[in-house]
């Protein structure tokens, strides 16, 4: 069960391979589920994914793959070079909180006002019935 397909997403203009396309859609559909509460894992099989959870997803996925975790360990950002003293600065931009923030808001802005197959917003976190 997957929120967007590898087809999808290079029909979108995503450059990941399968593979880490594989590990970044499975982190942003735990993003997303966190966020609503699972409400679009059954619209999977019964209406399908909306098109804003994709548009969602493709924005995740790309901002994971730049900023995430993994990525700020891999490829650290040069903030400044001293050539005399041969002095070296590194910088992860954003944070890893902020990138967390950021990807959190991006969620939010995409699937406001989006609801399930009962009606409820997907971003709302209160009761059930």
């Amino acid at each position: 069960m997957v929120y967007l397909t590898y087809n999808e997403y290079k029909a979108y203009g995503g450059k990941l391979s399968a593979g880490a396309f594989a590990l970044l859609e499975l982190k942003s559909r735990k993003r997303i589920d966190y966020l609503t509460d699972s409400r679009v894992a059954p619209m999977v099989e019964d209406a399908g994914v909306p098109e804003a959870v994709k548009i969602c997803m493709m924005a995740l996925i790309r901002m994971e793959s730049e900023v995430g975790a993994p990525a700020q360990v891999e490829t650290p950002i040069v903030t400044s070079y001293t050539t005399d003293g041969y002095t070296e600065h590194y910088s992860n931009l954003p944070g890893m909180a902020e990138a967390d923030a950021q990807m959190d808001k991006l969620v939010k802005q995409y699937l406001f006002g989006e609801v399930d197959g009962n009606g409820v917003p997907l971003l709302y976190r209160g009761l059930r019935g």
